[in-house]
């Protein structure tokens, strides 16, 4: 696994380790966190690889599938106020309107950049098209996070509908490709939401959706840097 400089370990400890932490995070809860006072679901390293990204890229739109609680999407719309974006903001999707979302994404110090809340299957091509209504009317540089249902078949499906959003240089994120290795711990137990994580995840779909496309690759920098639960789900868009 890359990212590791110290040659006296061999590769393969560091990559079973890592796993076995990742598995353990999981299963624990670590990912439970709070973001200016908001709950956000995600793991420490994993906002930071998240920052890192939107500072290079500086997007003027970044899209959310997934919005539970209203975490992510005030975390998005924090670094783009740090960044002093007027324009521009967050868009985020979900099948449920949460309570909780609703008062986070119109009462916090950064729901000006909330700009828009879409309540849909955030895979039909009608949710993707009231998206692209809003970014049309001042287009930019756009990213793209999908932390939705994360099923092989569903994923797949947001891959190639949000894709086309994403602009040449800018990132298609997919969260929780960690589920792969979740077969086997209690987390990873069967569901009728996810009756096979070993066989249905979003790495699953990330890897099918590369091997059909050339115009985007996986930035590896940081697989093996920390803990994470996707730190192999970062998707560059090449520039044409």
């Amino acid at each position: 696994m890359t990212g590791y400089n110290d040659p006296k370990t061999p590769d393969y400890l560091k990559a079973d380790l890592l796993r076995m932490m990742n598995r353990l995070a999981a299963n624990e809860h670590w990912y439970k966190q709070v973001w200016m006072g908001v709950p956000i679901w995600q793991m420490p390293d994993d906002l930071m690889r998240l920052q890192a990204i939107v500072a290079e890229v500086r997007p003027k739109w970044i899209v959310e599938t997934g919005t539970k609680f209203g975490g992510s999407a005030i975390f998005f719309a924090s670094l783009l106020k740090l960044q002093d974006r007027t324009d521009g903001g967050v868009i985020t999707v979900d099948l449920t309107a949460y309570p909780e979302a609703e008062s986070h994404l119109t009462a916090h110090a950064c729901a000006s950049l909330i700009k828009g809340v879409v309540v849909g299957d955030a895979a039909s091509a009608e949710v993707v098209t009231q998206v692209q209504s809003i970014i049309r009317q001042d287009d930019g540089p756009t990213l793209v996070f999908l932390d939705d249902n994360h099923n092989a078949d569903h994923v797949q499906r947001e891959l190639e509908l949000y894709s086309p959003l994403v602009t040449p240089g800018s990132y298609l994120i997919v969260a929780d490709t960690v589920f792969a290795d979740l077969a086997g711990t209690p987390v990873g137990a069967a569901t009728a939401k996810y009756p096979d994580v070993a066989k249905s995840n979003p790495r699953v779909a990330l890897d099918k959706f590369l091997a059909s496309r050339d115009d985007f690759v996986r930035d590896d920098r940081f697989i093996g840097k920390g803990m994470g639960n996707f730190s192999d789900g970062f998707l560059r868009r090449l520039l044409r």
